[in-house]
């Protein structure tokens, strides 16, 4: 069974003016969002400019998977369908003080479609803590980022537009699209949301049809903030919070290999994380992930890495500031944490064994949605047509 890099392999001969842009195709713009193009400098802009194995391992070198991202790339800067794509206006901005890490690149198809590709979490603290703020704000700055990059982008480079993106990407990508002028809106043939957190408000009926939001069978992130779970399941080789990463998605023909629903697990874990959030006030939230933040973030450590090549130092400092805490964000942990085990337990199966506590019924009712019929089909970038 093949995954993104072998249809990549696959298709490669045949341009976009013959084979349309799939979902597939979206989800590989979107991973290429993680590497750091504007570095290379010298005026290369086309995919067809990386043959040389060196710059392809400065643009992978610091990604999650860089083997899997330099054999992706390879593909892609030999094949036609592919090695003709330009890309530009690339930006990445980070500041600490308001919390944000955004980065953003258009890559432009030879038949002028221009794909917006929004970059997702990396290995920084704040990036992360971004991340989590979604749990109590409304917006976030790079959401906010993300709707001023598409209208700037659609002022300088007219046409019809794509927005795609992985994981925070693609709730990004799916917020610049639900909160642009409805002129722009017109202009965009797919949204992509590759395992990306939800909105946290449902993406209005008529923007719905050309959003295409992709999940694992066991998806953590992709379930969180979806009030309506509108998305499709992809079978995943992985295992757990793995499937997360795209390289594990199975591919046949020319779309992802779906599933009905997701699987036991992620849907127990979405249940129990949405009545967790929801018993808490933002307050309450704010404060805790605020704490939990300055803890991490008081030593030198500024990502993962750093914080597992200093290790020893690090779970001094963390473990002295929990010492030294504040009494009374100490008491919004304990409440944070006795929410979270009521929501583990009140999220449970019903249990078929009589002398257990029966659980209210609302709790469960709970059966998976129903899916359109066509959704198993590969989807196109020009499959629906612009809202009247």
């Amino acid at each position: 069974m093949d995954n993104m890099t072998r249809y990549a392999a696959r298709s490669g001969t045949q341009p976009f003016d013959v084979l349309a842009p799939t979902v597939v195709d979206g989800v590989i713009l979107a991973q290429l969002a993680y590497f750091p193009f504007e570095t290379l400098g010298g005026g290369l802009n086309r995919l067809d400019a990386l043959q040389d194995p060196a710059l392809r391992q400065a643009l992978v070198q610091d990604t999650w998977r860089p083997a899997a991202n330099a054999a992706l790339l390879a593909v892609l800067a030999a094949q036609p369908r592919y090695r003709t794509i330009r890309w530009h206006s690339a930006v990445s901005q980070l500041d600490v003080q308001a919390e944000q890490q955004f980065s953003a690149i258009t890559f432009s198809l030879p038949t002028g479609v221009h794909v917006l590709a929004f970059r997702g979490t990396r290995a920084a603290f704040v990036d992360w803590k971004e991340d989590f703020n979604l749990a109590y704000l409304q917006t976030i700055p790079s959401q906010r980022a993300a709707l001023a990059y598409f209208i700037d982008i659609a002022a300088r480079f007219p046409g019809r537009y794509a927005l795609a993106g992985h994981s925070k990407g693609g709730n990004l990508a799916t917020y610049a699209y639900a909160h642009a002028p409805a002129a722009l809106q017109a202009q965009v043939a797919a949204v992509v949301n590759a395992d990306g957190p939800g909105l946290g408000t449902p993406v209005p009926p008529a923007l719905q049809a050309r959003v295409h939001k992709l999940v694992p069978q066991s998806s953590v992130i992709g379930t969180l903030f979806d009030p309506e779970q509108v998305y499709q399941v992809v079978e995943s080789t992985a295992h757990a919070l793995n499937q997360h990463d795209p390289f594990t998605w199975r591919v046949a023909e020319r779309d992802f290999v779906y599933r009905p629903a997701t699987d036991a697990l992620a849907q127990y874990t979405q249940r129990s994380i949405a009545a967790w959030v929801a018993g808490l006030d933002d307050e309450t939230k704010r404060a805790a992930l605020d704490a939990a933040y300055a803890l991490v973030t008081q030593g030198h450590a500024t990502t993962f890495a750093d914080l597992r090549t200093d290790w020893p130092q690090s779970a001094r400092a963390i473990l002295t500031g929990l010492r030294h805490q504040d009494p009374a964000v100490t008491a919004q942990w304990r409440r944070v944490l006795s929410q979270l085990l009521a929501a583990l337990w009140q999220s449970l199966p019903q249990p078929k064994r009589p002398d257990w506590p029966t659980l209210p019924a609302q709790l469960t009712d709970w059966s998976p949605p129903s899916w359109p019929p066509d959704w198993h089909l590969p989807r196109p970038f020009t499959k629906s047509p612009p809202p009247q």
